[in-house]
């Protein structure tokens, strides 16, 4: 992963928009030497941008986890519920950092079902996430897509595209569903606390991340093999680990558990995906 810098800057040398009318274009800079975590997350949930490599990396995976697919789709739901609560609660901002490619319903679409104005600031630094964003953004107002580093939190938090859209002494949602096992234990607290400390009394920050609590160390080490080559590894942590990311915060009920019981009752998976949601006081 790479940092990267706001579409709306103008210094961008080249056009990330998705083109329909052309299907083999491609955006830039697309390695599709490895697989991508993004396209990966894409196939599992059902769509169709993805690569034949994303799809043997995913197929990889199913013969260890064969309901990876299914945790991709309770991952998903989570993050439906996390706005939804957030938006009821009165939040009308939100950024989604680490957003990988759309999937209906968008975050901007859950939140204005409740907020029909909120403003959406969509964060990734997949080159083909960014090409779908892009699209996605030209169509609706108070919605833009940056390309950032999730590793970087002043790069998110400083862009001035950002901060016309998002007001920081108001509350924020912030959203990293399914992104912090992509970095590093020991970067992932620091970051989180950057983005504590940059939003306002009553924000929230809803995260699900990959946990090795429970889970058998062979199946752990199979998982990672599988993302050892892809652009970003997988790093699985351990409960407490996953605490720390929300020290300073309020967790709401039912505070963190698997992603799979979290407000739903699905079967828990051989994979753990532990979920929870926070508010600053």
């Amino acid at each position: 992963m790479t940092s990267g810098r706001s579409m709306d800057d103008g210094e961008s040398d080249f056009d990330w928009s998705w083109s329909d009318e052309d299907p083999t274009w491609m955006p830039p800079d697309i390695d599709i030497t490895k697989p991508s975590p993004a396209r990966m997350y894409d196939y599992a949930l059902g769509g169709k941008d993805n690569f034949e490599i994303d799809r043997k990396a995913v197929e990889q995976v199913a013969t260890v986890l064969p309901d990876f697919r299914h945790l991709a789709q309770v991952n998903r739901l989570f993050l439906q519920n996390a706005v939804e609560i957030m938006a009821e609660a009165g939040i009308t901002q939100f950024v989604d950092i680490g957003t990988g490619i759309p999937t209906s319903p968008n975050v901007h679409e859950m939140a204005r079902g409740v907020h029909p104005h909120a403003k959406v600031v969509y964060v990734d630094n997949d080159p083909i996430v960014m090409a779908h964003n892009r699209a996605l953004r030209a169509k609706v107002d108070g919605v833009i897509t940056v390309q950032h580093d999730a590793r970087d939190p002043d790069s998110i938090i400083r862009d001035p595209a950002v901060r016309q859209l998002i007001d920081f002494d108001q509350p924020v949602g912030l959203l990293f569903i399914a992104v912090l096992h992509f970095v590093r234990r020991d970067l992932a607290a620091d970051v989180l606390m950057r983005f504590r400390q940059s939003v306002s009394s009553g924000s929230y920050i809803a995260i699900s991340t990959a946990c090795a609590d429970g889970m058998d160390p062979a199946v752990v080490t199979k998982v990672e093999g599988v993302y050892q080559n892809a652009a970003a590894q997988i790093v699985f942590r351990t409960g407490a680990q996953i605490e720390q990311l929300f020290e300073g915060l309020e967790l709401i009920e039912p505070g963190l558990t698997d992603v799979t019981k979290w407000r739903i009752d699905e079967p828990t998976p051989e994979i753990h995906v532990t979920a929870g949601v926070g508010r600053k006081p």
